[in-house]
């Protein structure tokens, strides 16, 4: 829907841009910077636009990344709704064999996330901290069942990170940016088909960094272990390398590859004197992510081939300074290769796609070979859209998939997931959809294992089964040239819920393994609205109402997983050259937090509630300059990122210049 805006409105629209499946079109992407019905390409493995997909679609452009100051990837998504991460760093930093990851409406390890449409999770974990913001085009957010057409990990949806691939005449961007806790520096060269990025980042000590623990008990299955009186956390200094680059092999073929290398160290400090007690963990984690899309447009296929790869090295510092190797757990390499082949046929205004996927999963630890262990899985998918009328659209989609028993299991697994979705055009603005699916996500390659080492016949003898399960799905959708907004109502209900867990019997009871526990259900409504005031002033709002809990067979209660509330809001402003953001974030009714103090088992308390305000202010002096100063944590407030109550960074500041010719 073409607007009637002129292009100096339209280009500060909040959600813009696009980047075609089969390659780069220069004209489509310009011609989305003048709607709010932009085209979206993961939640039908086709070009539709959002008013005629039948799924809630979020979308974060390259400028919304940009206004909004984000400087990773996690920070960009926590403005979505329904959208939630788990971090043990600031900004989503993973912390060595401790991911970060996303929740999707409330189920941890429940998104898949995507770069270019092939899937980067590994070991069940979606972390997107490798991925720097400089290299993303678009991100779009598929919430629902979607495994039908993308296998395991997406009972919650799909993130599909969509980066730049170069266009136009070459340039060259350098960027620096200095702060109060992040120092960091990179260069970019982009043209026609490539782009190229090398960036160092330089993070300081971040006191506090977790709950602190005056009097802690910290308790297990078998009794109560005494931490140090008076101890405070401290991550200490460390530095991310990130190396990006997108290649154009031919018009049709084009190559991807993400690397990043990060050194965190973590340790407790006495209260005080401040000397280090206790051992400090240090860590070398090295990621890659790389793949090779074939699209061709004319004959409507595409393949994709990609390969993932993390290895985690551990050490473990004594109080003296002397070091010795990490845990066997603590030590090791998790990769997958990934094939995908996908045909399109049109018939009219209906259209039939077919596909094929391939994937080998490989844990090896490093120091342990009888924990080593790599698993295959096959399947074929099918979605078939059929248009009745200018008004009735429907989509029937299925997937069969089998997994092949590894040596640590006994029996192959084998999944068929069908899918429903409608889609009801009730004007050129307005359409009502449902989305009916159904989910999967395997044990993680290396459930095999406990924090103490294996226990193969410990898993085999239990029989870890899939979780599995229905999303079912309604929602309305209302966009305009001037506003969007999209209603969801949605209900989850899945078995065999993963969960490590204490047990008496294990070798090592101080260590856990991983069970299905039970049960997980979620009821809630999505509301997202934008709208654009004038060529000066646009807002967004979006809140979210769940109730996500999960059910468990041993103590036979339920408890919730998440956040039961959470609302995003803020406010663009522009004029000529400057441009500001204001922006929160507010998660209340949250769960309760992973520690327990003595005496008394369950939980003692609740995660506090989280109310996060930031601010970004850009000045573009000349077409090639650009400054931006970020303010976050306006409010200064202490509040948990994750159960384990890791924090977020108290008042922090960037102010960042980039240069280009």
């Amino acid at each position: 829907m073409k607007s009637n805006f002129s292009k100096g409105m339209l280009m500060t629209a909040l959600i813009t841009g696009s980047v075609m499946w089969g390659g780069t079109n220069v004209f489509a992407e310009e011609l989305q910077e003048y709607t709010l019905d932009q085209m979206v390409v993961t939640a039908q493995r086709t070009e539709t636009r959002d008013l005629e997909t039948p799924a809630a679609v979020s979308v974060i452009n390259a400028k919304e990344i940009e206004k909004n100051g984000a400087t990773t990837t996690m920070e960009a998504l926590r403005r979505v709704a329904g959208v939630t991460d788990y971090s043990y760093g600031p900004g989503g930093d993973d912390l060595g064999s401790s991911y970060s990851r996303v929740y999707l409406r409330g189920f941890d390890k429940g998104a898949l996330v995507m770069v270019n449409g092939a899937p980067i999770n590994i070991n069940n974990y979606a972390s997107v901290s490798a991925i720097p913001v400089s290299a993303i085009e678009r991100i779009e957010v598929v919430k629902g069942a979607n495994s039908v057409l993308y296998g395991a990990e997406a009972l919650g949806g799909v993130i599909n990170i969509i980066t730049k691939k170069g266009n136009g005449e070459t340039k060259t961007t350098l960027s620096a940016t200095g702060g109060n806790y992040l120092n960091k520096y990179s260069v970019t060269t982009q043209g026609e088909g490539f782009i190229a990025s090398f960036g160092k980042d330089y993070v300081d000590k971040f006191e506090h960094a977790q709950m602190d623990r005056p009097d802690a008990l910290n308790k297990t299955k078998t009794g109560v272990i005494q931490t140090p009186n008076g101890t405070y956390r401290v991550n200490e200094k460390y530095q991310r390398t990130n190396v990006f680059t997108s290649l154009a092999l031919s018009p049709n073929l084009q190559f991807t590859w993400n690397y990043s290398k990060m050194n965190p160290m973590y340790g407790q400090r006495d209260y005080k004197t401040g000397e280090i007690v206790l051992t400090r963990y240090a860590y070398h984690d090295t990621k890659h992510a790389a793949s090779l899309i074939y699209s061709d447009n004319e004959n409507q296929t595409k393949t994709t081939l990609a390969y993932n790869s993390k290895k985690v090295e551990a050490m473990n510092v004594a109080t003296n300074g002397s070091a010795k190797r990490g845990g066997d757990t603590s030590n090791y390499t998790a990769s997958n290769i990934y094939v995908d082949s996908q045909k399109k046929w049109d018939f009219g205004e209906d259209s039939l796609i077919f596909g094929l996927t391939l994937k080998h999963e490989k844990y090896d630890q490093t120091f342990a070979d009888k924990a080593d262990n790599d698993r295959n899985s096959y399947g074929a998918y099918i979605s078939y859209h059929k248009k009745f009328d200018d008004k009735f659209s429907s989509t029937i989609g299925l997937r069969g998939e089998t997994y092949r028993a590894t040596d640590f299991e006994d029996n192959n697994n084998n999944v068929l997931l069908p899918q429903l979705q409608t889609l009801y055009k009730i004007n050129d603005t307005l359409s009502w959809y449902t989305n009916i699916g159904k989910a999967f996500e395997m044990p993680a390659i290396n459930s095999h294992t406990s924090s103490g080492g294996t226990s193969a016949d410990i898993i085999k003898k239990n029989g870890i089964k899939p979780e599995e399960g229905w999303t079912y799905e309604t929602g309305l959708k209302h966009i305009t040239d001037t506003s969007s907004t999209k209603l969801a109502i949605f209900n989850m209900d899945y078995k065999n819920k993963f969960k490590w867990k204490y047990f008496d019997w294990l070798p090592d009871p101080k260590n856990k393994i991983q069970v299905n526990m039970g049960k997980f259900e979620n009821t809630g409504v999505e509301l997202e609205y934008l709208k654009k005031l004038s060529d000066k002033w646009d807002y967004n709002i979006s809140a979210t109402y769940q109730n996500p809990k999960s059910y468990d067979d041993d103590t036979h209660k339920w408890a919730q997983e998440s956040a039961r509330m959470q609302l995003n809001a803020g406010v663009d402003y522009t004029l000529n050259k400057f441009s500001a953001n204001l922006n929160c974030l507010v998660l209340a009714d949250r769960e309760p937090s992973s520690y327990k103090y003595g005496g008394n088992s369950g939980y003692d308390h609740d995660l506090k509630n989280r109310f996060l305000v930031n601010a970004a202010f850009t000045y573009r002096p000349t077409e090639n300059q650009s400054a931006v100063l970020n303010l976050r944590n306006i409010l200064d407030r202490t509040e948990p990122v994750s159960t384990y109550e890791y924090y977020d960074l108290p008042f922090n500041w960037t102010l960042t210049y980039n240069f280009s010719f």
